[in-house]
């Protein structure tokens, strides 16, 4: 017979995600070995060696973005969690062994000059960054316990009470479902290797109540505590790679090669994505308002190319800003610009 689980639910969905919809079946045994959301992807598979990843990592953290990148070779994970252009973490795993912070990115620069792999790059909202550094290095309260010996409703209850942040997630060896929590109360929820986050609780009953199901949740500290820490100011990257060269004897990936030097390199075509990307977040805030001020203000500086202008990127989002507040004041506009300053940032590095 079929155990039914109970729990309660805030039907809290973060506007950007709800832009897209799509679900997937995966096998949990050849996922990575930490089950982070893959919604709202920005680059996914690009060649490792076909960048220069310091300088990836370090215009992810001057650009604000929010977010995280992935790195992936044989037996290799890397994760790397951004909020605002803050390195919140770094962790690396290999044959089972785990990595944090200055170790990490340094295995991670060996890894990419001696395997190369493939590099990933996922948005996200600051909640979710949150969550998914409860994913990394948070407290794990539970870890692969069977569903039906745990008492779900009263440790949801007590997650409520201690208003924490993190994940729970019911997984089997086919299915996975997890659910970010802010505060003690769930923000969204995340099925399989979907591609947005999303509002009903309804898949997380099912797994749950599915035989063989098994309980993980995970905790952290809140956003103000992560953002005390960046791990970028703390470690000197070019040094690190240059280290990770000599090391392993490789000559240094020509800057002319990349488009990292510079943005001169990026198309048009790049810039209309971007500017397409930009129109729905303010399209997700303030319906067909927000995708009005965007396209006004991309005309008034002279067209998207003028985005890799730092300053006019700048007076452009204090525009949109502007023009949003003036729209409707009520409508977590100081959220919708850190995803526009994560957009852009995340464009550009890639």
């Amino acid at each position: 017979m079929t155990t039914k689980i109970h729990y309660g639910t805030t039907n809290i969905c973060t506007k950007l995600e709800q832009i897209s919809l799509t679900k997937n079946q995966i096998d949990m045994e050849a996922v990575e070995m930490r089950f982070l959301p893959k919604a709202n992807p920005l680059y996914e598979k690009i060649a490792a060696n076909k960048i220069v990843i310091p300088d990836v990592l370090e215009k992810l953290g001057n650009g604000g973005f929010t977010g995280y990148i992935h790195h992936t070779a044989t037996k290799f994970e890397f994760y790397g969690i951004f909020a605002k252009g803050k390195m919140l973490c770094a962790l690396a795993s290999e044959d089972g062994r785990d990595k944090t912070g200055f170790e990490a990115i340094a295995i991670l620069f060996d890894k990419v000059i001696l395997s190369g792999g493939e590099i990933n790059v996922y948005r996200m909202t600051t909640d979710l960054a949150v969550c998914a550094h409860s994913l990394t290095l948070g407290n794990r309260l539970f870890d692969g316990e069977e569903v039906r010996q745990v008492d779900v409703k009263a440790v949801l209850a007590r997650l409520k009470v201690q208003g924490a942040n993190g994940v729970v997630r019911f997984y089997t060896t086919i299915n996975s479902a997890m659910m970010f929590y802010k505060d003690g109360l769930p923000i969204g929820f995340y099925y399989n290797t979907g591609s947005t986050i999303e509002s009903s609780p309804d898949e997380s009953r099912r797994i749950a109540a599915l035989p063989g199901a098994r309980l993980e949740i995970c905790t952290t500290k809140s956003l103000e505590e992560l953002m005390q820490y960046d791990l970028l100011q703390m470690v000197n990257l070019g040094k690190l790679w240059e280290a990770a060269q000599a090391r392993n004897s490789a000559p240094r990936q020509k800057e002319a090669e990349t488009i990292f030097t510079s943005f001169s390199g990026v198309s048009e075509k790049q810039l209309s994505v971007l500017v397409d990307d930009i129109s729905e977040v303010a399209s997700a805030y303030l319906s067909k308002a927000g995708r009005n001020i965007v396209e006004n203000r991309i005309k008034g500086i002279g067209g998207p190319s003028q985005l890799l202008d730092n300053a006019k990127m700048t007076h452009f989002l204090d525009q949109v800003e502007s023009d949003a507040l003036a729209i409707d004041s009520n409508a977590r506009i100081d959220e919708m610009i850190d995803l526009m300053k994560s957009e852009i940032a995340g464009r550009l590095a890639v």
